[in-house]
């Protein structure tokens, strides 16, 4: 009877143990399985290989490669060059605006954003590559002359660097220009803040001839930011004339040789905030532009801790302007109901 007992409590320890044995592999596979969700692989992450930060444009605004741009500081006028491996915008401060830059490297990730080589020094913002991506024009308030009223400026790619800046002449010193972009002729877009309006700036020989746009696109309230097509076919402007919010995006037409009146672009892209800073890709697939649209509001509540507030507030989600893309569809169907009419 007592070798029959211990024989039967000898069976049930064996038991035991190997069920806790089978248990611990069980946790172990678990926790491994946990790991890699915790850890995803790299090169499944949105936004961060191939060119164009490697996006695929929707109709919906997404935020543009968060992982690499969004931060609790202002970002805004985000310009590709033509083959979508490199990637300058502002980064605008309280104190002073900085030009930025990431570029794609050998394994198709992109580098960590830096100040560009031409900036730093003095205030400089707007960023947009010529048609052929060898410039890269922009503003800046840096002095040239006794005054520091903002010009625009550019630098030319030789080999892999960029030259010094160079100003480009379009009007008085006692104007602020504001926001290039070339057409492929080399005529020149952009805005005087002071007076409200986009101007037009024709290269001749030696200067530039500029003249403001038609009335149908400067009659209102101010305008500003132009993107112009390549080709000249439309105009994307930022505007404050019957507004969802704050700013709005609005896009013109020139169909044989006039502009139609200026549309606002809607919702999705525009929104209750601020859209501003309009560009399209060279390819004319990718938009993206700038909005301080927020992703999860703020709830508060009397006596919640104030911590919430500043931790709201030191997030990239905090109201501030961000960088966004959709597809550019938007631009066909608003030209082929024109084209109808």
């Amino acid at each position: 009877m007592k070798v029959h007992l211990l024989l039967n409590l000898t069976t049930k320890l064996i038991n035991v143990n190997k069920l806790k044995a089978l248990l611990f592999i069980i946790s172990l596979a678990l926790l491994g399985c946990k790991s890699e969700e915790q850890v995803p692989n790299a090169s499944q992450e949105p936004g961060t290989r191939g060119a164009f930060f490697g996006v695929v444009p929707t109709d919906q605004p997404q935020l543009l490669a968060p992982e690499l741009l969004a931060s609790p500081v202002v970002e805004y006028n985000g310009t590709f060059s033509p083959d979508g491996t490199e990637f300058y915008y502002t980064t605008d401060t309280p104190s002073s605006a900085y030009i930025t830059f990431t570029k794609m490297q050998s394994d198709s990730t992109w580098s960590t954003p830096k100040i560009a080589a031409f900036s730093g020094e003095f205030s400089d913002y707007d960023p947009l590559f010529s048609p052929d991506g060898n410039r890269i024009y922009f503003s800046s308030s840096r002095p040239e002359s006794d005054n520091q009223n903002s010009k625009v400026w550019y630098v030319e790619r030789k080999d892999s660097l960029w030259s010094e800046p160079v100003r480009v002449v379009l009007t008085g010193e006692e104007e602020n220009e504001y926001y290039s972009s070339l057409t492929n002729d080399g005529s020149i877009y952009f805005n005087i803040w002071s007076k409200g309006d986009i101007y037009k700036a024709i290269k001749t020989d030696s200067i530039y001839q500029v003249e403001a746009l038609p009335e149908i696109i400067n009659s209102g309230r101010d305008k500003g930011d132009p993107f112009i097509a390549p080709n000249e076919e439309y105009l994307i402007y930022r505007g404050y004339d019957d507004t969802l919010g704050r700013g709005d995006l609005y896009i013109s037409f020139n169909i044989d040789g006039t502009w139609t009146k200026p549309e606002n672009l809607g919702e999705p892209i525009n929104s209750s905030s601020h859209e501003m800073c309009p560009w399209v890709s060279h390819d004319g697939k990718l938009f993206v532009f700038a909005s301080g649209r927020v992703q999860e509001k703020l709830n508060t509540s009397a006596l919640d801790s104030i911590q919430k507030v500043h931790e709201k507030s030191t997030s990239y989600d905090n109201g501030r302007l961000n960088l966004y893309y959709t597809s550019t569809d938007f631009i066909r169907r608003m030209k082929e109901k024109h084209l109808k009419q």
